[in-house]
């Protein structure tokens, strides 16, 4: 079977997701979620101004940069403003190959479970009303890595490990993983709420659109849990 490279995976997850991936991969034990939450949301912040401050009606010839006009002196041909651009460049897959061979599979799986509980901790000890969708998105960005590679019991297994639990290989992976990093801050009724709010926006979020926007587009977790529900029961009618 061929194997799924990154690239292909990426398809499948939103641009935060995929630099969360890339992030922990490249970075290893000295990933930092805290500061690389704090770094996206300033290149998103800068990303939005520079396209504004491109798009903008307002932008006059000869003022954009501080650049003299053209039509200052008749003389100068007059040449198109240049376009402003933010270039991102993703690490090449070469590394990301050299970094998996560094590592072993479950050790990395292992660490990766570590971040998201991190997350887990860092939303609980926030008192901002969006923090719960960057835990969210920490849970989405592991299956769904995990499961675009087919590896999904893999995951299980460790998970329920990590977690001292009993395995279960049946169980949904959005399931499992939440209650397996959340311990006892979250009972069985908010875990399964948060779990059908994500296989909700597995089915219906586009791949270039971010968790986050999605369920808040969407009317928020419940209104997402609410929309499983509701798929699932339209699902068991055909059937």
């Amino acid at each position: 079977m061929a194997k799924t490279s990154f690239a292909d995976n990426g398809a499948l997850m939103s641009p935060r997701t995929a630099k969360y991936v890339e992030a922990i991969i490249r970075e290893g034990d000295n990933f930092d979620y805290c500061k690389w939450l704090q770094r996206v949301r300033d290149e998103e912040v800068q990303a939005k101004q520079v396209s504004e401050a491109s798009a903008s009606p307002q932008a006059v010839p000869g003022q954009i940069g501080n650049r003299p006009s053209t039509f200052d002196n008749p003389d100068t041909s007059v040449r198109p403003a240049p376009r402003l651009m933010v270039h991102l460049r993703p690490l090449p897959i070469s590394q990301f190959t050299l970094k998996l061979q560094d590592r072993t599979v479950k050790a990395q799986l292992i660490r990766w479970l570590e971040k998201v509980s991190d997350a887990r901790h860092e939303f609980q000890a926030s008192r901002a009303r969006d923090a719960i969708y960057d835990y969210l998105e920490a849970v989405f960005a592991i299956v769904m890595h995990y499961k675009v590679r087919r590896r999904t019991k893999r995951l299980l297994r460790q998970a329920f490990r990590f977690a001292d639990l009993r395995s279960d290989n049946n169980a949904d992976p959005f399931t499992a993983v939440i209650r397996c990093t959340c311990g006892d801050a979250a009972d069985n009724k908010m875990i399964s709420k948060w779990a059908r709010a994500l296989r909700y926006a597995a089915r219906r979020k586009p791949a270039e659109m971010q968790l986050k926007a999605f369920m808040k587009d969407a009317g928020g977790v419940n209104a997402c849990a609410a929309g499983y529900a509701k798929l699932k029961r339209r699902r068991n009618r055909r059937n």
